[in-house]
């Protein structure tokens, strides 16, 4: 029995050896079998616009989806009640991808008024069927693609469209938002944002301020963005730059501050002699709600040091930087002269929202009903002044702004011009023979004028700008001629 186990192993292990020492080469390649069917392609989306309420773009854009959710444009259409949501002109600024022609009151699409597109919102109204409905829903409220542009069919080729502009170029409005705030629109080619250098997008890149990196935070729209929306700190914004305009002030993915205004921060005046910036004291702007925004840019930018050297040596760009309604509202940050005092309140001061409530926000009738309406002409209404004052035709009142005037006119008169245009116009601060205390008396005469109010904004501080100023200059004047 045993030799038989032997014999088994020897036979096993020499058969093995066999095989280990005869592998030959490789056979030749068997023939190829036929070609199979075609497998399932890329899986390809239907409709042009996705909807879904920002679903796909949540993959790479989850933050910006996030806080779109709490704006008014994710609501949109639920904000609409039954019979506007009947009334496809509403309808058409409350969905997405709407291209159709509509009028006020529609509630039917005329054949040849639908647009070119098949799959926004309005190609499914009136259809009752499953998919109608469903596409309905998942059109509902301006998402990423109303402003964007269509996801659709081809998702890895979309190119979503993007403007920091507001302006039309060959009667085309380059702004996102001119589809459904045409009447904002309107109105904003007419204020001063919309006509600095007359309206030309050319002149306004050759200005020094569109390309100096300290103008642009205030003067375009994207040097604005850069500095106050960290989503965009390291964006790589277009050479050419643009006028403020809507996302210059809104941010249509954000609804952290009312009207989703960017910023709505506390702004310290550049100009307070005796302290630093931080210290205790220092006056700010602050506390006027949507009104704060204004204040980010229409304030005064000449701090202690420039001040000092203004009255000391002049200066090319005498005065404070432009625009310093800020300052002269709250009655600051205006070069004071020593030994005068200057009474720095008064009741405009108690205004909620001032900025806004004087220049924007009044009454408008609007498809046949009165409503608010905030005007983007920024143009100040005389029925804004009240009820605390009746009957106004302008904002003269109590002849406040002739008395200003007249103080402007004396002011210059007591520095040897004939009147504050002239002076305004001629005055060269850097000029041999032009003495600190006449710059001194001057900066009121600039501070005043560039405010651009004639003392509405604070008519206290005006006038003692002015009254002081006046009154040293005139003391001056008799010295040096003793």
């Amino acid at each position: 029995m045993r030799r038989y186990h032997w014999f088994m192993l020897s036979a096993a292990l020499l058969f093995g050896a066999l095989l280990l020492g005869c592998e030959g080469k490789e056979g030749p390649e068997g023939p190829q079998g036929p070609e199979g069917p075609a497998g399932p392609g890329a899986e390809v989306p239907e409709y042009t616009y996705l909807g879904g309420g920002g679903e796909d773009c949540m993959h790479c854009h989850v933050t910006t989806v996030t806080s779109w959710e709490g704006t008014g444009h994710h609501e949109a259409y639920e904000a609409l009640d039954e019979d506007s949501r009947k009334n496809l002109y509403c309808v058409q600024c409350h969905t997405t991808g709407f291209d159709s022609q509509v009028s006020f009151g529609d509630t039917v699409i005329a054949e040849e008024n639908y647009g070119p597109d098949l799959y926004g919102f309005d190609d499914y109204v009136n259809v009752e069927t499953e998919e109608a409905a469903a596409r309905r829903a998942a059109l509902e409220g301006v998402q990423c693609e109303a402003c964007h542009g269509p996801m659709g069919p081809e998702f890895n080729e979309h190119k979503p469209e993007v403007s920091f502009a507001t302006r039309t170029e060959n009667d085309v409005s380059l702004s996102l938002c001119s589809p459904c705030h045409g009447t904002q629109l309107g109105e904003w080619v007419t204020s001063g944002h919309g006509t600095v250098q007359g309206g030309s997008i050319d002149d306004f890149n050759a200005q020094y301020y569109a390309s100096s990196s300290t103008c642009q935070p205030c003067h375009t729209s994207e040097g604005f963005i850069a500095a106050n929306d960290p989503a965009f700190a390291d964006y790589t914004f277009p050479a050419q730059k643009s006028f403020i305009g809507c996302v210059t002030c809104h941010d249509p993915h954000d609804a952290t501050n009312e009207h989703q205004l960017r910023e709505l921060g506390s702004v310290e005046v550049a100009y307070h002699p005796g302290l630093e910036a931080g210290d205790p004291g220092v006056p700010f702007f602050e506390c006027y709600g949507v009104g704060q925004f204004c204040g980010q840019c229409h304030h005064a930018r000449r701090d202690n040091d420039n001040v000092a050297g203004q009255i000391s040596d002049g200066d090319s760009h005498f005065g404070p930087h432009g625009s310093p309604q800020m300052d002269m509202y709250i009655g600051n940050g205006s070069y004071e002269i020593d030994g005068y005092t200057y009474d720095r309140t008064h009741s405009h001061q108690t205004i909620t929202e001032a900025c806004v409530k004087c220049h924007m926000v009044r009454e408008a009738v609007i498809h046949g009903e009165t409503e608010e309406h905030a005007f983007h002409t920024f143009e100040p209404d005389v029925g804004n002044c009240e009820p605390c004052h009746t009957g106004l035709t302008d904002f003269d009142v109590d002849g406040l702004q002739t008395a200003i005037q007249g103080k402007m006119d004396e002011l210059a008169q007591a520095l040897g011009y004939t009147d504050a245009a002239t002076m305004l116009e001629t005055f060269d601060s850097t000029a041999d023979g032009v003495e600190p205390w006449e710059r001194e008396a001057a900066y009121a005469l600039y501070f005043v004028s560039n405010d651009g109010s004639k003392g509405v904004h604070n008519p206290e501080y005006a006038t003692d700008l002015l009254d002081n100023a006046i009154a040293y200059a005139q003391a001056n004047k008799r010295f040096a001629a003793r």
